[in-house]
């Protein structure tokens, strides 16, 4: 008598998030080693991202790069969008038109700050621009020097400019309220060369955070408070060290991102990292929320070459964070919002692989990224166009290339010493228009052993018109389908991929395994 099938399943499989640390191991099937262009839907499903589209209709030149993207929140509650590419500063992403006035532009790596009404450009070896309306202008000192930012390091915050000036280690402060004032009463300056603790550093970014003053270097993080408070949240004088953080640090401001209004995250030597765990185990800075893509996630970052052409976002909306590598054409995202506890007690961040292609079909990553108060997410490109994310079925028309690759997997305790025919792969899957679904397989890590292709076409249609009946607001209920598809092969660990390019909708719910359980392998 033949055996009976026994099936496996492997519920809400990649939830986790990519686990590249451990690919070779056998692993949870909530893990995933592949995971490109995905991401968590609201059902806890591995679903195909979001497309773009292209915001620019009159885009600049074809060979400009935009290297900065910038809101601008005016006092009464009005919107400008501001970008930069390698010779303009320009306003409006629909019709750009140029607001560089009188300036010679020859980088187009400005860092942008809302201050007072106004908005600030932060360059290095530059003197700061000001832009209030009409045209950018040099910000001319009426009192003291103007630092010049070195890297662009600048932050406005607690009613005053603050910025790095050229010798990395001297942070100067404006008077009150005016950009321009850097040499008088209320103006100032921090020497922090006399403050870092093991060993001399540099200074690498520095931000406000729940009314404290932080700066980071490369291998610490230094905290400042007044002790007093104020209405303009610190004052610059009574401003002491009340905490520093040793081994960590941060790479590159142009990776620093607040996330809500409680924690921040930021990329470091040791990886990405969330400022409130960090202050919570200071003693273990290798503890970060990038755990599980570590090791990849540093040596992608380092064929960048110039950590200052990183870019990154938070989109509160979609409790994602954006880390974009221009040289790899390659954005990693960390899902805030469905953050995880791992079995060590650590706090993890699901992380996803994004690809895009531009409107000339060629992969890219984007080279400066803004998030707008409407909750839109625009992309700057280096074919001088500007596109948002979500809310689209493609990229610019381009079908969108989903892959899951599932961890290698014993397939349960009770079979994990056997070895398995495998029969048949099944899956649950969620969709709305027409794909070619290939399903692959493979056994004892060697990754692919065979595999089939599968069409699936529109289910919005049905003879029986269930629609008129409600069924499609239940959860996408129709357009739910299991497939099964035969498979044949024989091993003691398996590993399945499932992979599809197509437009619209597409969520992997469940993965199930049919095998005959055989001798001990």
């Amino acid at each position: 008598m033949s055996k009976q099938l026994i099936p496996i399943d492997a519920v809400t499989p990649g939830r986790l998030g990519l686990n590249l640390q451990q690919k070779t191991s056998i692993l949870n099937p909530q893990w995933a080693t592949n995971a490109k262009n995905c991401r968590m839907d609201t059902a806890q499903r591995l679903a195909m991202r979001e497309g773009y589209s292209v915001s620019t209709i009159t885009p600049t030149a074809a060979d400009d790069e935009i290297e900065a993207l910038h809101e601008f929140l005016q006092g009464d509650g009005t919107v400008e969008t501001l970008f930069s590419t390698n010779d303009n500063i320009y306003k409006s992403i629909s019709s750009p038109s140029s607001i560089k006035g009188a300036l010679t532009i020859t980088d187009g790596r400005w860092y942008f700050q809302n201050f007072n009404n106004k908005v600030i450009g932060f360059q290095d070896g530059e003197a700061p621009i000001v832009y209030s309306g009409s045209t950018f202008a040099t910000v001319v000192a009426g009192s003291g020097t103007i630092p010049t930012s070195k890297d662009g390091i600048a932050l406005c915050a607690f009613g005053r400019v603050w910025a790095l000036d050229t010798d990395g280690q001297t942070i100067k402060y404006s008077g009150l309220l005016d950009e321009t004032d850097w040499g008088g009463a209320g103006s100032g300056q921090i020497d922090m060369s006399s403050i870092w603790t093991q060993g001399m550093d540099e200074v690498k970014a520095i931000a406000a955070f729940n009314g404290s003053f932080l700066v980071f270097g490369k291998n610490h993080i230094v905290i400042w408070d007044d002790g007093i408070g104020s209405q303009l949240g610190v004052a610059p004088t009574e401003l002491q060290v009340v905490d520093i953080i040793e081994g960590t640090g941060c790479i590159s401001h142009w990776t620093m991102t607040a996330v809500g209004e409680t924690d921040m995250v930021f990329m470091s030597r040791n990886g990405l990292q969330s400022l409130g765990r960090v202050i919570q185990e200071k003693s273990n800075p290798m503890r970060t929320v990038s755990k599980y893509v570590r090791a990849q996630l540093l040596e992608d970052v380092l064929q960048q070459g110039d950590p200052l052409d990183l870019r990154c976002v938070y989109s509160p909306e979609k409790g994602l964070y954006l880390l974009s590598i221009p040289a790899e054409k390659l954005v990693y995202v960390f899902d805030v919002r469905n953050k995880i506890g791992d079995q060590e007690g650590d706090m993890v961040f699901p992380c996803f692989q994004w690809f895009f292609k531009d409107s000339n079909a060629q992969y890219f990553a984007p080279t400066s990224l803004c998030v707008t108060q409407a909750g839109a997410v625009l992309m700057g490109a280096g074919t001088g166009e500007i596109y948002t994310y979500g809310g689209a079925d493609s990229d610019d028309g381009e079908a969108i290339r989903y892959e899951y690759a599932s961890p290698w997997m014993d397939l349960g305790e009770d079979l994990g010493n056997r070895l398995k025919m495998l029969k048949r792969i099944g899956a649950i899957i969620f969709v709305r228009n027409n794909s070619g679904i290939e399903f692959k397989w493979g056994t004892d890590f060697r990754e692919v052993n065979g595999y089939i292709n599968k069409e699936i076409y529109d289910p919005s249609t049905s003879e029986w018109n269930v629609d008129e009946w409600g069924l499609g607001e239940w959860s996408g209920g129709l357009f739910l389908q299991i497939i099964k598809v035969p498979a044949r092969d024989v091993g003691q660990y398996y590993q399945v991929r499932i992979e599809t390019t197509t437009t619209g909708q597409f969520a992997l719910q469940q993965v199930e395994l049919f095998t005959k359980v055989g001798r001990m392998a």
